[in-house]
């Protein structure tokens, strides 16, 4: 998902809108309106800034529920309607839900709905997920089937929030997150800024700065990364940029962030120079003065 999207679905929307007045005054009142109680949903959504202290956009991983691991959810889902009359839900991690509208709430379809992520490089079933619209918030509960090489393991969204990622002032993205960013200590428990495979810290510092519209990330290895930041989130844009170091060509594949200014909270797919992918899925950074 890219803040240039949500610029072209503006004027799509401005479009729409003088569409519609016309056909207000051209057509039986029956037909000016698609009353099936989807439109408060449709467009992008970003999650909120997770928080472990009260569980906000925090999933727990886990077999019969003993110690899982919590993992913390940065990113988009963009609510569309269907070729069939559902609503489609794509994630920026690329898979894409079906749901249907079911009185004031969006679930899905059918609770057998897979998807191979390649970010996490895993798949799952989701076959829960509940979501509410109040006042341009969106809430959610997911419960999912977690099929990993060890095992199949419980995965579960309790307090999951979002916000319109259109409804937010484009100054924001360049407030929170320009500046120099330090990787937090590793938390095993957590797996905080661990690879996988491997379990390899992160480390390091990492400098972003605004230039025409996007975000750059200059990272320690002397690439430069281009985001498009909308809001409390960042996702590279385009996916799949290169970088040649010395030691070899580095491919970042996917790199979403959250921030609130002053805590940065991360998720990451990248190939090193030595060909060797990794992912990061609990990455966090502190803002430098």
């Amino acid at each position: 998902m890219t803040h240039n999207r949500i610029h072209a679905r503006r004027g799509k929307l401005a479009v729409a809108a003088l569409l519609g007045m016309m056909l207000f005054w051209s057509a039986p009142a029956a037909h000016a309106d698609r009353a099936d109680g989807a439109d408060r949903y449709l467009g992008v959504w970003n999650y909120d800034q997770p928080d472990r202290a009260d569980g906000t956009d925090i999933a727990t991983v886990g077999q019969l529920g003993i110690n899982p691991l919590t993992f913390p959810q940065v990113g988009t889902v963009e609510f569309a309607r269907g070729t069939d009359g559902d609503i489609t839900g794509h994630t920026d991690q690329g898979c894409t839900w079906h749901f249907r509208v079911n009185g004031d709430a969006l679930d899905l379809t059918s609770t057998d709905q897979y998807c191979f992520n390649n970010v996490i490089g895993s798949g799952y079933n989701i076959y829960y997920w509940h979501v509410t619209v109040r006042d341009g918030h969106e809430q959610e509960v997911v419960r999912a089937n977690s099929y990993l090489p060890y095992g199949t393991f419980d995965f579960e969204l309790a307090n999951g929030k979002r916000t319109r990622a259109d409804a937010a002032d484009p100054g924001d993205a360049a407030r929170l997150f320009t500046g120099s960013w330090a990787y937090d200590p590793t938390n095993l428990a957590y797996l905080n800024n661990l690879t996988s495979p491997g379990y390899q810290p992160k480390i390091g510092v990492v400098h972003i700065d605004s230039s025409a519209g996007q975000l750059i990330a200059h990272t320690g290895d002397g690439c430069s990364w281009t985001l498009d930041g909308h809001g409390n989130t960042a996702e590279l844009a385009p996916a799949g940029q290169t970088c040649q170091t010395p030691g070899g060509t580095v491919i970042m594949s996917f790199w979403s962030m959250a921030s609130d200014g002053t805590h940065l909270i991360s998720v990451m797919h990248s190939t090193d120079p030595e060909n060797g992918e990794y992912f990061v899925g609990s990455g966090s950074s502190t803002r430098q003065p």
